[in-house]
């Protein structure tokens, strides 16, 4: 089975890549040694095949939402809005090793070596939460299967298909932000400022002192301008005192994501309609402080029938599936969670 999401973000999407960049102030993306530049995180891509406009399809970077990153988002969405609820009705309690496996998928980085008993593949395969995402001591093979979010773009067609091209866009959907932070210490201005700090306006000048003699000592001459000296990051400790940009996808892109479920039962799939109805309360990938990562949900396509309104999931082609979860909360324990993280070393 086949689950689409057609999701807007309405606040920029930061999902990091790892590495080690910089930026120049005109924006050029790792200038030379030696030259004014400040460190960049920049925004998860990957290498698709795309037609660029000049009759020949090549490899192209494209911004995307890793799957795992949006396997987790669902993850956390059905453990937090649908299944810990429905425990606490109880008044039941997960072990501290239960909760860490729920929510990762083990409580440990060393799995048993062994695998499970048909007995405990034919439960634990059946079980609303557990069956989708598997793993466990014993590696459980999970039914659920999570793509990367994609942006519906003139560079993601061949991955995401036609049906979604009137809403393809062009062109840079990426843009570079600034930060700046700024030594507090350095902005004090009266004696009441310093009232607050131990060993008031002492500490605050050997504090000054300090860092004076620090940047005095990086001081090379490659760096004669006191002010790119002080904020530039080539390696050398800044203080407080930092000037560095992020990338992030900018708001207003739609994102096509894609969820494959190995032969669920209608729980499951009941399951992740719930979870759909409450994702909109998380964040999409990082940056959460400067609220990144908000987003609306435009439309869920159920094995191609759309069942999406602006209440949530809903029509009689889903009714079968909130049923069979209803019930499957009804009769959820803590029992199911510890047998399954309950490791065989330790039996």
């Amino acid at each position: 089975m086949q689950i689409e999401v057609l999701i807007r973000n309405i606040t920029p999407i930061f999902s990091a890549a790892p590495g080690s960049y910089y930026v120049s102030l005109d924006g050029t993306i790792n200038p030379p040694q030696g030259a004014s530049r400040f460190p960049l995180t920049r925004a998860r891509t990957m290498t698709v095949v795309a037609e660029t406009g000049d009759g020949v399809a090549k490899g192209v970077p494209l911004p995307i939402v890793p799957g795992n990153t949006m396997r987790n988002l669902l993850r956390r969405t059905m453990l937090k809005d649908v299944i810990e609820p429905a425990l606490r009705d109880k008044s039941a309690q997960l072990s501290i090793g239960a909760y860490a496996t729920a929510y990762a998928g083990n409580s440990s980085g060393n799995p048993d070596g062994v695998p499970s008993s048909f007995d405990e593949i034919v439960t634990m395969r059946a079980h609303p939460f557990l069956g989708l995402f598997g793993g466990g001591p014993r590696m459980l093979q999970g039914r659920l299967m999570v793509d990367s979010l994609y942006p519906i773009h003139q560079f993601s067609q061949r991955i995401i298909g036609s049906d979604y091209i009137n809403d393809s866009i062009k062109g840079g959907i990426t843009e570079i932000v600034w930060t700046r932070r700024n030594d507090p210490i350095l902005q004090l201005g009266s004696p009441d400022d310093a009232a607050v700090i131990e060993g008031g306006a002492q500490a605050a000048n050997d504090w000054i002192t300090s860092l004076l003699a620090t940047t005095k000592a990086k001081k090379g001459k490659a760096a004669k301008q006191a002010d790119e000296a002080a904020e530039s990051s080539d390696d050398n400790g800044r203080g407080l005192k930092a000037f560095n940009a992020h990338e992030v996808v900018i708001a207003g892109v739609k994102w096509l994501w894609r969820i494959n479920v190995d032969r669920p039962s209608e729980a499951q799939i009941g399951l992740i309609l719930l979870a759909l109805n409450k994702l909109a309360n998380q964040r999409i990938a990082g940056g959460h402080a400067k609220d990144y990562g908000r987003f609306v949900i435009e439309d869920v396509i159920l094995d191609g029938e759309s069942v999406w309104t602006p209440s949530g999931v809903s029509g009689q082609a889903t009714e079968q599936f909130f049923d069979a979860i209803a019930e499957a909360l009804d009769g959820m324990t803590s029992s199911e969670f510890e047998q399954f993280a309950a490791s065989a070393k330790e039996a």
